[in-house]
Formats: structure tokens, C-alpha cells, sequence
């Protein structure tokens, strides 16, 4: 959802959909670019790869593990106390080093993660605070606290999970900009609980709000609109829609829709009642 093609391709839907028409003396406002857009697309994608990583040394069972063969072989992980289940809490700490470490989602961390569990992963109330120290994704420098909490389970039987981020900060790799994020959703565990050692099965239905202010200054808010489909499995989020709405533009929202479930990088961005075709790499 959040790669370069998407970026691309939003500004370009964005070009072609913002003409200026000179029909009017007043014209209605339009957004001359899809700032904000990218500056969300980066956030989100670097917070939700954290949370990937911790999932390496927490799998469904609530096992927290010493090391874990789907890390990159470029990163170490710890635990204290190294003692499951008997003390809590238990600080997980994931450390990349100091050069870029390339991960099986293809992302590039530096930098270390810090993760302090309440109670085991699967128990109702557990919480799980987020820290980042000198931590870069993909080179941008993103700095914030995540903040996760068990729900307990609805009533399908599913874990439900309130991930919320307030005021990260993320900073362009090569022109210094700075943009700020702030999300809460909610991750329904859906499918791959039972299957314990093996993430890669791992299903989570997410659905939510998200709001910042982007590198140039622009605020804007989204909405989920239909639950975002995340298999761990595969490298792109294979449903779900949602809205980006430009707080100076509120008469141009843009919608989102990831498809119909297959894994396979297709989705389409819609505004204005014109629908164009995005592929993500």
C-alpha cells in the first residue's frame, strides 16, 4: 500500500483529476499535490513493518522467543527476563545495527525497537508500548511511540487488538522535511492463531482512522471504510478501502480499494467519480 508505484501513481491521479478549468470566476479549491498522501503512505508503512517485527518473536501461542528464524540475519533479538510465563513485565528488544538490514518484506531498518509486554500476547488487557531509538526505515528517520492493547476477543471468538500512534514524527531522508501521524485502529486477529510457529499465515483485518499534517504543511484525515485485509503472507494488503480527505480540499476526498482478496498488487484510487487503475510493487 504505502511503495513508490502508489505514491506515483496517486500524484498522477492527482495531476489529471486537479485541471483548472477558468470556467468560473470562483473556482472551488484544489489541491496541487498528493503530499499528504505520501507523507501517510510512509508512516503507516513503517509503523505497521515495527509491529511486523515484533511478531517474529511473538507468535500466536504467546511464546516469546529468544531469536527467530524469520528475522533478517542482520538483526538480534533479546528478551528480559528470558523467563516465560513466569515474569512480567518482559522487554523485547530488536536491534538492526547501524547499517541499512534488508528484511523478507523487502523494507530496510537501522536502528533499534523496544518493545515492554504487560502479560503474554494472546491475554485480555495486555499492553505493549513501542519505543524507537536512532530508528530508520527505508532511511526515513521515524521516531513515535505504538501502543498496543488487547480488547479481548468479539464475538466471532477473534483477538481484537487497539494499536494507537501519537505525534510520530518522520523525517525525509534527503531533504530534512518533517511530517507528523497519529493513527488508532483497530487489528482484528482473524486467521492463524492455531498454527503456532508459523507467522506467515497470520490474517489481520484492520479498520480505523488516521489523521497528520504533511511535510508542506497540509493537514488531512482518513477513514477506513471497509476493513484493510493484511496477510502476513503475502507483500501487499489484499482488501479493504479507505478515504484521504485534505483538510483544504474537503470537496475532494480520495478513495482507495485494495480488491477483492488476491494477492497480486492491483487496486484502484478514486475521486471525483473517476476510478484509475494503481498497480503496487
Amino acid at each position: 500500500m504505502k511503495t513508490k508505484k502508489i505514491i506515483t501513481s496517486i500524484l498522477l491521479i492527482l495531476t489529471i483529476g486537479f485541471i483548472y478549468t477558468g470556467c468560473k470566476k470562483k473556482e472551488d479549491p484544489k489541491p496541487a499535490n498528493a503530499t499528504a498522501a505520501t507523507d501517510n503512505a510512509t508512516a503507516d508503512n513503517a509503523f505497521a513493518g515495527i509491529w511486523k517485527e515484533i511478531s517474529t518473536v511473538t507468535d500466536s501461542s504467546s511464546t516469546l522467543r529468544s531469536s527467530s528464524s524469520s528475522l533478517s540475519a542482520c538483526a538480534s533479538a533479546t528478551i528480559t527476563p528470558f523467563d516465560y510465563p513466569v515474569t512480567w513485565p518482559k522487554t523485547v528488544v530488536i536491534n538492526f545495527g547501524t547499517t541499512n538490514c534488508l528484511g523478507a518484506d523487502y523494507n530496510n531498518r537501522r536502528g533499534i525497537i523496544t518493545a515492554v509486554f504487560s502479560g503474554p500476547y494472546q491475554d485480555s488487557a495486555t499492553v505493549i508500548t513501542i519505543t524507537l531509538t536512532n530508528y530508520y526505515h527505508n532511511d526515513y528517520h521515524v521516531e513515535g511511540t505504538q501502543t498496543i492493547t488487547n480488547m479481548g476477543h468479539v464475538s466471532n471468538g477473534h483477538l481484537v487488538y487497539n494499536v494507537v500512534v501519537n505525534n510520530a514524527i518522520v523525517t525525509h531522508p534527503t531533504n530534512g522535511k518533517q511530517s507528523t501521524w497519529n493513527t488508532n485502529q483497530n487489528r482484528e486477529y482473524y486467521a492463524g492463531y492455531n498454527t503456532y510457529f508459523n507467522i506467515f499465515d497470520d490474517v489481520y483485518l484492520i479498520t480505523g482512522t488516521a489523521n497528520g499534517v504533511s511535510a508542506d504543511g497540509g493537514a488531512y484525515n482518513l477513514t477506513i471504510n471497509t476493513a484493510l485485509r493484511v496477510n502476513v503472507g503475502c507483500h501487499w494488503i489484499v482488501s479493504g478501502t479507505f478515504t484521504l480527505t485534505l483538510a483544504d480540499y474537503p470537496n475532494y476526498p480520495i478513495g482507495f480499494d485494495y480488491g477483492s482478496g488476491t494477492c497480486d498488487g492491483n487496486a484502484t484510487a478514486t475521486m471525483n467519480g473517476t476510478t484509475y487503475n494503481v498497480v503496487m510493487q
